[in-house]
């Protein structure tokens, strides 16, 4: 994602008549089509799901709230492909359809959940769905740390288990966990947690006679 928004401030996309691949149906996927739409980019998006899975990220933010992301997914929902017609100027969704190769001339080969083959010419490929930590440096790859101990630490499936108010992990004390580890994939609520970590460090040095505060406060010094 980093490298595909610096080549669309750089220009590098600008004027490009064949359309973007966007892959995913997350938040960072949505995060590449308004950057892509915003720039006059065409945009081809491509994600396994159906709109109406109730599992859609989308449908789990307030509206007021994420105007942005439901205005993607609008577009998911009206502007999806259709056989009897082109694609649309600026974006055109295919769900439930995958990527089924990519050619060496830039074309890529989409197939549907029925199994109708598609052929484009690309500009260029971004493909969002999702990564794993690497937590390497830790026991286990600090499987142990999750809610289901047996199963490597995902964002969705197995987030690390912490203390909500003090975001330490329940199963090795004074190691601590934010963002995506727990489960909250926005940049928003690191602020938050950071703010919990801060608290309760700050709070046990107090009681160590280790914390000096200034000014009356509850500052760090």
């Amino acid at each position: 994602m980093p490298e595909f928004g610096a080549a669309i401030n750089k220009g590098k996309l600008r004027g490009k008549v064949d359309p973007v691949l966007i892959v995913g149906s997350g938040l960072t996927a949505a995060d590449a089509v308004l950057c892509a739409y915003n720039s006059n980019i065409p945009v081809i998006h491509v994600f396994r799901r159906r709109v109406t899975d109730p599992s859609l990220i989308f449908k789990q933010l307030p509206k007021k709230l994420y105007p942005e992301y439901h205005k993607v997914y609008h577009m998911m929902c009206t502007q999806s492909y259709s056989v009897d017609s082109n694609l649309l100027s600026d974006y055109t969704s295919f769900p439930e359809h995958h990527v089924l190769s990519f050619k060496s001339d830039m074309k890529c080969v989409l197939q549907s959940i029925s199994g109708l083959k598609k052929i484009f010419k690309l500009s260029a490929a971004v493909v969002l769905i999702g990564s794993h930590p690497n937590l390497s440096f830790l026991k286990d790859q600090g499987c142990y740390l999750g809610h289901k101990s047996s199963q490597p630490i995902t964002c969705k499936g197995n987030p690390v288990e912490i203390d909500t108010f003090t975001y330490e992990c329940i199963k090795e004390a004074n190691l601590f966990a934010l963002g995506p580890l727990v489960g909250d994939n926005f940049v928003r609520f690191l602020k938050g947690g950071a703010l919990g970590v801060t608290r309760c460090l700050a709070t046990r040095q107090k009681k160590k006679h280790l914390f000096v505060e200034r000014g009356g406060g509850d500052g760090i010094a």
